[in-house]
């Protein structure tokens, strides 16, 4: 029987190595040996902390054992019946837990092509979640974008809206540290500050005169969602990217009435026909290849398995200092 290794959540702030038995895949299913793969700070800090209400779809989602994560780069192992889309040996990026070995469906699964590292494949989990939110704000050419939280979200967030073709991208948050991922990645316009009434008077100094086209709301925190809707235009999107584990406090305000503004929701599970992850992963690597998304140097923790506690502690306790977070299962691979 083999023997692997993953990181299980057994109750609130309690995190073990645990091995397991992976089994073989099944038909439509791929075996991927794990070379490393990446936290999502947001996400598993509030599922390890359990930050949310009773009665959430968050309390309904995180049952014990939880096992945490979903980009891990590796190679094929195997594959089960049916499969076509890749062969042993492949090395691709998966929507799989943190874990040495996992069973995706085929579905999950995408070849990383020649030029593109593990390391950077790894982005893609989070470009795929922000893409379902660059399709729901139908950027126009010439608009102008606020994007509210530097975090992972509001960084590819921005990014896509900058790859759109939008005239302008202004990303606000008063850690000034997220701020500097953003320099060498494109032209992007950054307000060191929380979200308030002196920086709606400083987004409409950047625009023109006129509150932005799109607001991109990704912070995680409730209260910033009424400020959103204040920082957008006549007829403004606001697109709500972050999922709070209070929307109870999530308040609206006369703006939506008196601006005419949409408020439209965006979620990683949202897949349609014309916009899914099939067609996103290869769109969001060439991208990459052709410079036209930047991830060079996002990459602020790497981490060996063996003590999950302390990178959930760096997860939890040093937010302002993380954006990538990598576990590395296996040595000696880039």
């Amino acid at each position: 029987m083999t023997r692997e290794r993953r990181f299980v959540f057994t109750g609130k702030n309690a995190v073990e190595l645990e091995t397991f038995d992976p089994g073989t895949p099944g038909k439509g299913e791929i075996a991927v040996r794990t070379v490393m793969s990446m936290l999502s700070p947001g996400t598993e800090g509030i599922v390890y902390q359990r930050a949310f209400r009773e009665g959430t779809h968050w309390d309904r989602w995180v049952r014990y054992p939880f096992y945490p994560g979903y980009s891990a780069a590796g190679f094929v192992e195997a594959v089960g019946e049916g499969v076509t889309k890749v062969r042993v040996g492949d090395r691709v990026i998966t929507r799989g837990p943190h874990a040495s070995c996992c069973i995706v469906p085929e579905e999950k699964c995408h070849r990383i092509p020649e030029g593109i590292s593990f390391e950077d494949s790894l982005w893609f989990a989070f470009a795929k979640i922000t893409a379902m939110g660059a399709h729901a704000a139908n950027y126009k050419l010439g608009d102008c974008v606020a994007v509210i939280g530097a975090g992972l979200i509001g960084q590819f967030s921005a990014r896509w809206a900058y790859a759109s073709g939008t005239s302008k991208v202004i990303v606000v948050d008063p850690a000034g540290e997220r701020l500097r991922f953003l320099r060498n990645a494109g032209h992007f316009i950054t307000i060191d500050r929380g979200i308030g009434e002196d920086v709606y008077a400083q987004l409409s100094d950047l625009c023109g005169g006129k509150l932005p086209d799109v607001v991109v709301e990704s912070t995680g925190c409730a209260a910033v969602f009424q400020h959103a809707l204040k920082a957008a235009g006549p007829f403004g999107r606001v697109v709500l990217m972050s999922d709070t584990g209070t929307p109870e406090e999530q308040r609206l305000c006369g703006e939506v009435i008196t601006r005419g503004l949409t408020i439209v929701g965006a979620h990683d599970p949202q897949d349609r026909p014309e916009w899914n992850e099939e067609i996103i992963a290869p769109l969001f690597f060439q991208m990459c290849l052709d410079r036209r998304i930047v991830v060079d140097g996002m990459v602020t923790h790497r981490f060996r398995p063996e003590n999950p506690e302390e990178i959930y502690r760096v997860c939890c306790e040093e937010r302002n200092h993380v954006m990538g977070m990598i576990v590395n299962w296996e040595e000696g691979q880039k």
